[in-house]
């Protein structure tokens, strides 16, 4: 089972905080969960995501091998001494990134607390060893390869040699690939996919440099080894922060799995999905909004129909031709026309979606207004006449006021308004970017029948 990016970060920080804590007296380690994950709070809800990222260490499978000779059977599980001094070679290990976790409240916070493998504590417990990683830099990388390749680099970035140990590619591309050796893949087209992409990940975001070295014989290539060196930069901060999981858990109030949010961040601007959820949020806590049913494809289709505000184009001058060949000066004007005429079309569609939003807009505050008990509908009226300037009050909208007729053409605008503001702020009346692109998807064809009751 794979972690997902947000269960891999906090399974970074908990790393580094058991390598520089103290394990209790049955080898755990604990923290409280704040430290782990950013925006994490007390309720049940957020209790059962930590619980999913527990679960998703648990089941996750780890394949250890060694990566040079010097390492052959240098790695041994503790309480299994050998009696022989034999010489293991091809040793494989296979464990989960956590044996057990618990999770309990102390003193009204969130506690954790849990239990690595032997081989996993090896590496906290061996600093000659492993003390080159910086989790820091673990936690900006963005792919499995660049994670795996980084791991194995940074423990010769103060070699003198400078020199990862020496493979055939097919190693290289099955340690350095998610799922390993299960399907085998040509080291070249694995090279420019994945391995790359992660090189240029690794030089960006950590502080060290990796080199690709191939060892070729008669042009063809035989084995496949990494220079490594140390980049001279300021020295990297030494606790990670804590895993942020906002985002996940704003999505699960709207009922949309981790999992969908991660697949859209590919894709889409965060701060972009942030806006959309909290939009969808508010339209799901409308007692008068229509259910929605597949909440993941209508977000998909929110993100989808939102781009940026536009601005009206500048009357275009008519391009000057002179000295262009006839038939080429033709061509140019009437895509110049076609031009145009997409920018014309697009920003009527726009001002139509609007008008259509302004009025939709006013239909639901008027009947949110007429839902109202008497009393309070009199209480508005009454406000809206004080705050109404004594220059607009005629004798017919006094009257009207008088009789308390909210729903009278001459003043039911200045009620709702007045109304509307208290409830929605100021601009209740002009959409967002966010707000047209959800109206827009609630009547794009088919949206309504696929995701929407009614």
């Amino acid at each position: 089972m794979s972690l997902t990016v947000t269960g891999r970060k906090a399974y970074d920080v908990m790393l580094w905080l058991a390598q520089k804590g103290v394990p209790a007296a049955d080898g755990g380690y604990s923290s409280p969960v704040s430290a782990i994950l950013r925006g994490y709070g007390s309720s049940t809800k957020a209790s059962e995501r930590v619980q999913r990222y527990i679960e998703q260490m648990v089941q996750t499978t780890v394949l250890w091998r060694p990566l040079a000779a010097s390492e052959q059977g240098t790695l041994v599980l503790e309480g299994f001494e050998g009696t022989a001094p034999d010489v293991i070679s091809d040793e494989a290990r296979t464990f989960p990134l956590l044996a057990e976790a618990r999770l309990y409240i102390r003193s009204g916070e969130a506690w954790c607390t849990w239990y690595y493998p032997p081989s996993i504590k090896e590496q906290l417990i061996s600093p000659e060893r492993w003390a080159q990683l910086e989790l820091n830099s673990i936690a900006k990388l963005s792919t499995y390869t660049a994670v795996a390749l980084y791991e194995i680099c940074a423990r010769y970035k103060d070699s003198p040699g400078g020199l990862t140990s020496r493979h055939e590619p097919g190693f290289w591309t099955s340690v350095l690939r998610e799922g390993g050796g299960i399907k085998p893949r040509e080291f070249r087209k694995f090279k420019n996919e994945l391995l790359m992409p992660a090189i240029a990940d690794i030089n960006m975001q950590t502080e060290i440099t990796v080199e690709l070295v191939e060892h070729r014989e008669h042009g063809t290539l035989v084995s496949v080894q990494f220079r490594v060196a140390r980049t001279p930069r300021s020295p990297i901060e030494n606790a990670p922060q804590p895993a942020d999981v906002t985002l996940v858990m704003q999505a699960a109030r709207v009922g949309i799995a981790e999992a969908e949010i991660d697949a859209l961040l590919q894709k889409f601007d965060e701060q972009k999905i942030e806006q959309s959820l909290g939009a969808m949020e508010s339209y799901i806590n409308d007692p008068s909004a229509k259910p929605i049913i597949n909440r993941a494809a209508y977000l998909k289709t929110i993100l989808a129909n939102s781009q940026p505000e536009r601005v009206a184009p500048k009357r275009a001058s008519k391009p000057n031709l002179s000295g262009i060949a006839p038939e080429i000066s033709v061509q140019m004007e009437a895509q110049s026309a076609r031009v145009l005429d997409q920018v014309r079309e697009q920003r009527e569609e726009t001002e139509q979606l609007i008008r259509a939003w302004k009025t939709d807009r006013l239909k639901r505050v008027r009947a949110e207004f007429s839902a109202l008990s008497d009393q309070e509908k009199a209480s508005w009226v009454e406000q809206t006449q004080q705050a109404t300037p004594a220059a607009l009050l005629t004798v017919q909208i006094r009257k009207r006021f008088a009789e308390r007729a909210w729903d009278s053409p001459l003043i039911t605008q200045m009620v709702l308004d007045l109304f509307a503001q208290a409830v929605y702020g100021k601009n209740w009346a002009q959409p967002g970017e966010i707000d047209l692109a959800m109206f827009a998807a609630h009547r794009a064809p088919g949206q309504g029948r696929a995701d929407v009751e009614g």
